[in-house]
C-alpha cells in the first residue's frame, strides 16, 4: 500500500492516536477539550499525503546553474503548519511539547502504515518514507518558525508596554517631586529619596527591556556613530556624583579616544559598571575609571576596593538572573536587583566587538577591563 493511500484511509486511526497523545500534554494545570486538541492536524496529514503524491523532484548536477532538489513545501502544508502552531501557542503548549507532538505522530504514522503491510515494495515504499520524514520535517520547520514569529511580536509588544506605561508614571512622579521642592511643600532631602527610586525603577526597566531584546534578538541592537568616549564618560561620571554625592569618583585618562560607539549604551555600560563598583565596594574607598590607548583600538576600567568577588563567582557574574553571594557586603549590597546588571553590559560590550573580564582579589580590589575596537563592529550572522 502506498504511504499516501493509506495516511488517507487510516486517517481517523491516526488522528485518534495524535489526539490521544496530545491529551498527555498538559498544559497550564489542565486538560484540552477534544476540539482543541484536534486542532488543524486533520489538513496537515491530508497536506502531506498531498505532497507524496506530487511528482517527485529531480536531482541536478550540484554545478548545474538551476539545480534544484526542492520545490519547497506546498502552501496547504505550509498554512497547516503555520495554524498549528498559532492554536497550540493560544492553548499554553510549550514549543518542545509541539515539536514532541510531531514526533509521536510521525512515529504512530510509519509503525501503522508497517502494520498495514507497508514497507513490502522496498525501492517505492523506501521513496515515499523518505519523502514523507521530508514533509514531516518541514512541517515542523513551518510551525516552529510561525511559533518563534509570534513569540518575536509578544516579546516586541511587552517591550513596548514596558518602556511607554511604566516609564510615563515614573517621569510624572519625578517632576512633581521637583516641583513639590520648587514651590517649598516638600522638604528637598525626602524629594532625593522620591527621585532616587524611581531612578532605581527606571534601571530595572532598562535591564529587563534589554534582557528581553537581546533574547530576542540575539544581540544588543546598537547604533554606532563617531565621538569621544572619554567625554561619553565624563558625563556619565557628573551623573553618578549626583547620585552618588558621598562617593568619591576618579576620571583618569590620556590619549585619543575617537572612534565609532553607540554613545547611549556605552554611558548605559558605564553607568552600570559603576553601580556595580559604588553597591559593592568599600564607601571609604574611591572608584576609579581609568581609559587608555593600545594596538587594537581603546580600553577603560573601573576599579573598587572592598570584599573580591570570590573566584568561583567570577566565572558566573555575566550570566543573566546571577547575583554575587559574597559575605560581607552589609547594607552596601541591594538585594532588590534582578542579577541583568553585569549581563547588559557583557552584551553591549559583546555588540561592539569587544571584550569584557573581571579581576578581583583582597590585596588589589575588583577591576572590570573593557577592550573595544575603533572601528564600526561588522555585523554577525
Amino acid at each position: 500500500m502506498r504511504l499516501s493511500t493509506h495516511l488517507r484511509a487510516n486517517a481517523q486511526d491516526i488522528l485518534a492516536a495524535w489526539d490521544a497523545f496530545a491529551a498527555t500534554l498538559v498544559q497550564d494545570g489542565s486538560m484540552l477539550d477534544p476540539v482543541t486538541l484536534r486542532d488543524h492536524a486533520g489538513e496537515i496529514l491530508a497536506a502531506i499525503a498531498d505532497e507524496l503524491d506530487r511528482p517527485p523532484v529531480a536531482v541536478m548536477p550540484p554545478t548545474a546553474p538551476d539545480a534544484t532538489t526542492d520545490e519547497g513545501p506546498s502552501e496547504e502544508l505550509e498554512s497547516a503548519a503555520e495554524t498549528h502552531a498559532d492554536t497550540r501557542m493560544v492553548s499554553g503548549f510549550a514549543i518542545d511539547a509541539m515539536i514532541t507532538e510531531y514526533r509521536a505522530f510521525r512515529t504512530n504514522v510509519v509503525r501503522l502504515w508497517l502494520d498495514a503491510g507497508g514497507g513490502r515494495d522496498q525501492p517505492r515504499d523506501m521513496e515515499d518514507l523518505v519523502r514523507f520524514h521530508a514533509a514531516m520535517d518541514q512541517a515542523i520547520a513551518e510551525s516552529v518558525s510561525r511559533y518563534t514569529d509570534q513569540t518575536r511580536k509578544s516579546t516586541e509588544l511587552f517591550i513596548g508596554i514596558l518602556g511607554h506605561d511604566i516609564r510615563n508614571p515614573l517621569g510624572t512622579i519625578s517632576m512633581s517631586a521637583q516641583y513639590l521642592v520648587r514651590s517649598g511643600k516638600l522638604a528637598a532631602s525626602a524629594a532625593e529619596t522620591i527621585i532616587n527610586s524611581v531612578v532605581r525603577i527606571n534601571s530595572v526597566i532598562e535591564h529587563v527591556v534589554d534582557f528581553t531584546r537581546v533574547q530576542s534578538e540575539g544581540m544588543m541592537p546598537i547604533k554606532p556613530v563617531p565621538g569621544d568616549l572619554a567625554l561619553q564618560f565624563a558625563k556619565v561620571l557628573a551623573e553618578t556624583r549626583v547620585r552618588y554625592p558621598r562617593s568619591l569618583l576618579r576620571l583618569e585618562s590620556t590619549g585619543d579616544f575617537t572612534g565609532f560607539w553607540d554613545e547611549g549604551r556605552m554611558g548605559q555600560l558605564l553607568s552600570n559598571l559603576l553601580a556595580n563598583a559604588l553597591t559593592h565596594g568599600s564607601p571609604d574607598e574611591p572608584v576609579t575609571v581609568r581609559l587608555w590607548e593600545n594596538a587594537e583600538g581603546v580600553a577603560f576600567s573601573v576599579h573598587n576596593r572592598g570584599t573580591p568577588i570570590p573566584l568561583q563567582e567570577q566565572q558566573l557574574i555575566f550570566r543573566p538572573l546571577v547575583r554575587g553571594m559574597a559575605p560581607g557586603q552589609g547594607e552596601r549590597r541591594e538585594s532588590s536587583g534582578l542579577g541583568l546588571g553585569l549581563f547588559i553590559c557583557q552584551e553591549i560590550v559583546r555588540a561592539h566587538g569587544g571584550s569584557l573580564d573581571v579581576i578581583s582579589t583582597a590585596a588589589d580590589g575588583t577591576r572590570f577591563t573593557v577592550h573595544l575596537p575603533r572601528s564600526v563592529p561588522k555585523p554577525r550572522a
